[in-house]
């Protein structure tokens, strides 16, 4: 007997974590390191106002940048976290990173003085948190080698070339100025031009040097005359992967995939392992509830309208099926499907991220 797990009850649960998907796509959250003597711990901000007085003003200076945001919007939190001076070793940044661990942060800005060593562990905890389906991003100044690598963005500029008047920044002062504008931008929009006001030079290079970095998986910034902007929204892949897209290399199509698979996810987790019976039935209400999810970010500009999908992993299920002794060669798909298959759960699901304006070629016609 199919065993009845309440339909409205778990749509009403998907349709929730869409919703997190739509709000946190338009105003994220941001991780931001300093070194100090002074407040060292995690601190939780929702303004700029709310930065410990007790930090240096170098520090001060550095988590507000985080708040900027662009003309296309701030994130919603920025969370501090200070660790103990010196850097010698990776021992204070990784005590750091273990602090947030519990949380789920968007883009992380290391310390402004972030050294070699700092940014191969702060890339191999990104790395390890993206495997279990965390949707941290770290911007990191001017990798000595390319990260190749979606949850890394490689902000690359000439330190001391970026000016604001006669103040000048290095790439490491102003990571956390990236990270801010990356994690207010919608997920309608992307940060490709992104207007940095306040900047009155960026590292000069010629078109064809803008291209090559932008080619090369470089986030760099451009100056038109009139104002500096970042040239194109991309992270550091440049290796697609055999099942992967080119437009993996952008930040705006990656970030949408870094949230939907997490709220998916958990929310299966949360609501569904462990609680009913491995059954086809509860199978097909899952995929129910999971179709209506995605029909949700349809609606809401996240997904293009129709091109939505779930279904059972038929060929997985079979393999696992083959792999425990079912002889499935006289099987048809549909009793693949239904066939019991212990504790596991094959499912496949879809949809097409909608991209951004960012390329036009427009033709004027004299009549």
């Amino acid at each position: 007997m199919a065993t009845t797990i309440g339909l409205p009850s778990l749509s009403i649960t998907f349709q929730a974590a869409a919703q997190q998907v739509v709000t946190r796509s338009k105003r994220g959250y941001v991780g931001v390191f300093v070194r100090d003597e002074k407040e060292q711990g995690v601190h939780v901000l929702t303004s700029a106002a709310r930065i410990p007085s007790g930090l240096g003003q170098a520090n001060r200076d550095y988590i507000a940048r985080a708040f900027t945001g662009s003309d296309r919007g701030g994130p919603s939190k920025v969370v501090a976290v200070v660790i103990a001076t010196g850097t010698d070793d990776t021992t204070a940044l990784e005590a750091g990173l273990k602090s947030i661990e519990s949380m789920t942060l968007d883009y992380i800005a290391p310390p402004a003085d972030v050294t070699e060593d700092e940014k191969t562990a702060l890339e191999t905890w990104v790395k390890a948190r993206r495997k279990a389906y965390y949707t941290e991003t770290l911007v990191e100044p001017n990798p000595s080698t390319p990260p190749d690598d979606m949850g890394i963005i490689a902000f690359t500029e000439t330190d001391g070339q970026l000016a604001a008047g006669e103040t000048t920044y290095t790439a490491g002062q102003y990571a956390s100025r990236i990270a801010g504008i990356l994690a207010g931008i919608p997920m309608g929009m992307s940060a490709t031009y992104a207007p940095l006001p306040e900047l009155t030079a960026v590292t000069p290079r010629s078109e064809t040097e803008q291209t090559q970095a932008v080619n090369e998986g470089k986030l760099i910034l451009i100056h038109d005359g009139v104002k500096a902007k970042i040239a194109r929204g991309v992270n550091s892949l440049t290796t697609v992967p055999e099942e992967g897209k080119a437009d993996w290399s952008k930040i705006k199509v990656a970030e949408g995939m870094n949230l939907i698979t997490y709220y998916l996810r958990t929310t299966i987790q949360d609501t569904y392992v462990g609680k009913y019976p491995n059954t086809y039935d509860n199978k097909c209400i899952l995929l129910t509830a999971v179709t209506e999810f995605l029909t949700y970010l349809e609606g809401q500009g996240v997904l293009n309208p129709g091109e939505s999908w779930a279904e059972i992993d038929v060929e997985a299920q079979e393999q696992w099926l083959a792999e425990n002794g079912v002889d499935t060669s006289a099987m048809t798909e549909q009793q693949i499907r239904e066939y019991q298959t212990g504790s596991w759960v094959f499912l496949r699901c879809g949809g097409r991220l909608v991209d951004a304006m960012e390329d036009f070629r427009v033709a004027f016609c004299n009549l």
